[in-house]
């Protein structure tokens, strides 16, 4: 035997999948607060009127949980996501930059 332990893995019972819209945080000198949310559109003022007023739509945003990493964590996640990165561009192409998104919104469209 190597001396090294019987590792088990389990599920939470809090464990659930969150689509994430966003993370919001600080840094500090334990590391990183990571707040992620979500995101769900609210349309049912907007569809009740005769005419629907999507200015009545309400976005609601909804503090998921709240990750902290310590520094190791957060090098670690930083290689991780990076090698993510990597290869979903080599399947999936290129990912636009956040800024490259909002410009290309802000263009009309190509007839």
């Amino acid at each position: 035997m190597s001396g090294m332990p019987v590792i088990e893995a389990d599920e939470s019972p809090e464990y659930r999948r969150i689509h994430v819209a966003g993370v919001f945080g600080r840094t500090g000198p334990g590391g990183v607060s990571a707040q992620v949310y979500s995101e769900r559109t609210y349309a049912v003022n907007a569809l009740t009127t005769p005419q629907p007023e999507p200015q009545r739509i309400v976005l609601k945003r909804t503090i998921e949980c709240d990750l902290l990493l310590d520094p190791l964590q957060l090098k670690s996640l930083h290689i991780w996501l990076g090698e993510k990165i990597k290869e979903y561009e080599r399947l999936f192409g290129r990912i636009p930059s956040p800024e490259e998104v909002a410009s290309r919104a802000k263009q009309p469209p190509k007839s």
